[in-house]
């Protein structure tokens, strides 16, 4: 009985263990560490309905996120982010053959939604040409995101929506 008890005692403590370990998870230090809970592979929809993938991951030693975009119109089209203070900062490699630069104001570990504004562009004719001109990333959940695209032509502006989802 004694040793019933002991056996029992262990197997507790060891779910309390468990469990502090599970609800003390480290939480985003800052935005960018949000950003990199996408880490992973994703597929979705454009905004016509046709397939589009992605797939996010970490380099230089971990210091930019890089993604990359197939659809059936754009090949591999790359976004690199990075961290800049309290902000967040990206370069979009478009199929256009421009790289317009983003980025956010102000944000936090906390923060679902990221809006980031034009701030110049590499290899852009005029700023007549077809290029990213705003781009806002919403993160849903730990398995859905959203990328909403503004685009800019002849100073007109049009935007596309992505939904992804997480592969499993």
């Amino acid at each position: 009985m004694r040793k019933m008890i002991v056996i029992s005692a262990a197997a507790i403590a060891a779910l309390g263990a468990i469990a502090a370990r599970v609800g003390s998870q480290p939480s985003p230090a800052n935005a960018f560490d949000r950003l990199k809970t996408l880490v992973g592979e994703w597929h979705g929809t454009d905004p016509t309905g046709k397939q589009v993938e992605d797939t996010i991951r970490l380099v230089s030693n971990n210091t930019a996120l890089e993604e990359t975009f197939q659809s059936d119109k754009d090949n591999q089209m790359v976004t690199m982010y990075t961290p800049e203070g309290n902000r967040l900062a990206l370069t979009h490699y478009c199929s256009k053959g421009n790289q317009p630069h983003l980025e956010t104001p102000a944000v936090t570990a906390s923060s679902n939604e990221f809006a980031f504004a034009f701030s110049s562009a590499a290899n852009l004719a005029s700023n007549d040409d077809m290029h990213m001109h705003g781009m806002t990333l919403k993160i849903e959940d730990n398995d859905h995101f959203s990328e909403t695209w503004t685009l800019m032509a002849n100073g007109k502006e049009q935007t596309e929506t992505f939904h992804l989802t997480r592969k499993k």
